[in-house]
């Protein structure tokens, strides 16, 4: 079943004219925001990017580790698995233009 935030990720894509990248943005990342937000977002842009843990801790120079305790936490905050392809999807539109 789609939630919210799933509806929002098909109209924006699809350039729907219901489409609100605000309203995704906020649906899906607001959880990241009380917390360590910018090394969560880092963290997720960069797995997004490399499309792996290992390449993104790369990437950040971080130790492989902290990357996976990350994406670890932004599967706890938003309820959103960065390796589930959907769960990938709907976390990288989100962050788009942000």
């Amino acid at each position: 079943m789609l939630d919210e935030a799933d509806a929002q990720v098909v109209a924006v894509l699809t350039g729907h004219g219901d489409a609100d990248q605000e309203r995704l943005r906020a649906l899906v990342l607001e959880p990241l925001r009380a917390t360590l937000a910018d090394r969560l977002i880092d963290g997720l842009e960069a797995h997004v990017e490399t499309g792996s843990a290992t390449e993104a801790a790369k990437l950040l120079t971080i130790h492989s580790q902290t990357m996976r305790y990350r994406l670890g936490r932004i599967r706890e905050l938003t309820g959103r698995d960065p390796r589930d392809g959907w769960d990938r999807l709907v976390l990288e539109a989100a962050s788009l233009g942000r």
